[in-house]
């Protein structure tokens, strides 16, 4: 029964990354970008990159981790011909941190919708590799529970739960990022630190706790390989071995040494090359140069209660740059469901103290030989919160995200599941299988939390960003009147006008709309206005339009290749304006540059001239 509610919480958590996978835009999460290119350089490259200070790196701005990850990446990527391992991405101007008022860090493009291209699919399928992880982090989770409290299948399965329907880890598990397999490791690593003395699967061929170390030591330096952020978890395996080898201090030094040296055989060349390019072995100096932003600050409380609120708020729910918030009452549920975890560690603790129990903590509901091992999520925990005010100091107020916390979520999840159910009423507080309380607990926590986890993607993340751009079938089906004028230096590809059509009969005195369906086939970096003349037979204009696309609202420097874009005009026609024939004339032109215009080329790449005459138009 517990595995299989556990195989369908873990189904749940794969649809649900899915969801959030197509329902997040490209780009938009905490260095995405970045990562991607990483696995691009690693894919093109089949070496690592080198971070410079003073001048852009060979992966800039994550050239400085460590590669494991986007190893692991490099299938979702490779089978993409040279020419499409790109990133393909347009910088937002009203961008909320560049002083704006939107969520995107980046222009939404047509390149994004279905059907994807080949490198919109390598995208998503890099993004899967991560939803891996984190289905990983779930599972260990539950086996982590399961050695804390064997056979108590209501606490593995709440603690799972909590993990899994974790809408900001379901956010991060559905970008191109390192923190997913460190959560995985994380959950790994505590699971692994919570075997029991004796158990067999960690003892050797000798009879000695070798095996243990050896595998503690290897997920210790893939995690390493991950983010240097791992190094948190040294404290718990230094608790593990001493618990491990019985508490024999000899036994336990041999342990260390034997996961230390495992760990070292792993990771430790990456810090050799850290310090032979860099002159430290995590190069931290070239990273503080380029990462270092406002400074904390420590002596105003004012700072903690925003640093902190931010740090509840987005481990579980901020999403996009950190600039996407859900509703303010989102939060609410996960606040109590804080508040009653720790009033549940309280009660259980005063019942302790009440029976004079030696054993602190849970006692009264576990026996004292598995009271220690609650000190590993504790620790995990404690050393996660620690990082984070590390990096704090080191890099300034960037460091109060949600995801520092993440190594340690499986850990937190724990600890929340066995607070909410020494809530239960003295009676049921036992260890058995399933009590009434624990049963509504589950139902009720899945269905609150899982109608948490669907909403945000549909109802915050999907729509809070703004889509203009068409799909290309969208576009094709829609064009109107087909034409090919490719408006474009002779040395450029520029951009095309691909169609047009009015939108309702010619008349004098009333106004036409006028509908001109565009592709870009590159960066399009001047800010050319566009011309709609409406000209007699002898060449006079007799109505004119002159706006920038979409009424100036998305100038062509904010278009990105392979975007197609429906521009609206309207023509004013004259009162007077005689029935008859009329020519439609499009250009594209610089008012501040005395009226400069584009040149404009054919498909077979013949000179048009300066503007291209789209057909006639008849006036009733």
């Amino acid at each position: 029964m517990m595995a299989r509610c556990l195989a369908l919480l873990i189904l749940a958590f794969v649809a649900l990354h899915a969801c959030y996978n197509w329902a997040i835009p490209l780009g938009e999460g905490p260095d995405e970008p970045g990562h991607l290119a990483y696995v691009h350089f690693l894919a093109a490259e089949g070496r690592l990159p080198v971070q410079r200070a003073g001048e852009a790196g060979e992966v800039p701005g994550e050239g400085h981790q460590p590669p494991l990850a986007y190893a692991l990446a490099i299938p979702a990527v490779a089978w993409l011909p040279p020419e499409e391992r790109q990133i393909l991405l347009t910088a937002n101007p009203r961008f909320r941190w560049a002083g704006g008022d939107e969520p995107g860090a980046f222009m939404r493009g047509s390149r994004e919708l279905w059907p994807w291209p080949p490198h919109t699919l390598a995208w998503h399928l890099a993004r899967a590799v991560s939803g891996l992880a984190g289905a990983a982090t779930v599972l260990f989770t539950a086996l982590a529970a399961h050695r804390l409290r064997p056979g108590h299948r209501a606490f593995a399965l709440l603690a799972a739960l909590l993990v899994a329907l974790n809408p900001q880890l379901l956010f991060i598990t559905a970008l191109v990022t390192n923190d997913a397999l460190l959560a995985a490791l994380g959950a790994a690593l505590l699971w692994w630190c919570l075997a029991p003395p004796g158990d067999p699967v960690a003892r050797d061929w000798w009879g000695g706790p070798g095996r243990w170390a050896l595998v503690a030591g290897l997920l210790f330096g893939l995690a390493l390989l991950t983010k240097q952020s791992a190094l948190l978890f040294g404290p718990l395996l230094l608790w593990a071995g001493w618990r491990v080898a019985g508490g024999s201090l000899g036994s336990a030094v041999s342990v260390t040494l034997t996961w230390g040296a495992t760990s070292l055989l792993v990771a430790g060349w990456w810090f050799l090359r850290n310090l032979w390019l860099y002159g430290d072995p995590f190069g931290l100096a070239v990273f503080t140069a380029e990462f270092a932003t406002q400074p904390f600050a420590w002596g105003d409380p004012a700072a903690w209660a925003g640093a902190l609120g931010q740090l509840f708020a987005s481990f579980w729910a901020r999403f996009g740059w950190m600039s996407l918030a859900p509703p303010a009452w989102v939060l609410w549920p996960y606040a109590t469901l804080c508040v009653l975890a720790v009033a549940g560690w309280v009660r259980v603790a005063v019942a302790s103290l009440a029976a004079r129990s030696p054993t602190g903590a849970l006692a009264d509901t576990l026996p004292a030989r598995a009271a220690t091992p609650w000190a590993a999520p504790l620790l995990t925990v404690g050393m996660a919160f620690i990082w984070t005010l590390s990096f704090a100091a080191t890099a300034g107020l960037v460091a109060w995200q949600g995801r520092m916390l993440f190594p340690a979520v499986a850990a937190l999840g724990l600890l929340l599941a066995a607070g909410l159910i020494g809530l239960a009423p003295a009676a049921q507080r036992r260890e058995a299988p399933s009590t009434r309380y624990e049963r509504m607990l589950l139902v009720a926590g899945c269905g609150i939390l899982l109608a948490l986890a669907v909403a945000m993607p549909l109802g915050v993340i999907r729509p809070g960003y703004t889509r203009v751009a068409l799909a290309p079938g969208v576009a094709l089906a829609s064009l109107g009147n087909p034409v090919y004028a490719r408006y474009a230096a002779s040395w450029e590809r520029g951009v095309v006008l691909r169609g047009w059509q009015a939108g309702g009969e010619a008349r004098p005195g009333t106004t036409l709309p006028l509908t001109l369906t565009w592709n870009s086939l590159e960066p399009v970096p001047r800010p050319w206005t566009v011309f709609v003349h409406l000209v007699d037979a002898t060449g006079a204009i007799v109505a004119e339009s002159n706006s920038q696309p979409l009424g100036g609202a998305l100038p062509f420097p904010r278009w990105t290749p392979g975007d197609w874009m429906a521009d609206r005009h309207t023509l004013p026609l004259p009162p007077d304006l005689p029935p008859g024939s009329y020519t439609l004339r499009v250009g594209l032109y610089r008012p501040d540059k005395g009226g400069e215009r584009q040149r404009v080329w054919s498909e077979d790449g013949g000179p048009i001239g300066d503007l291209v005459e789209l057909g006639a138009l008849v006036v009733r």
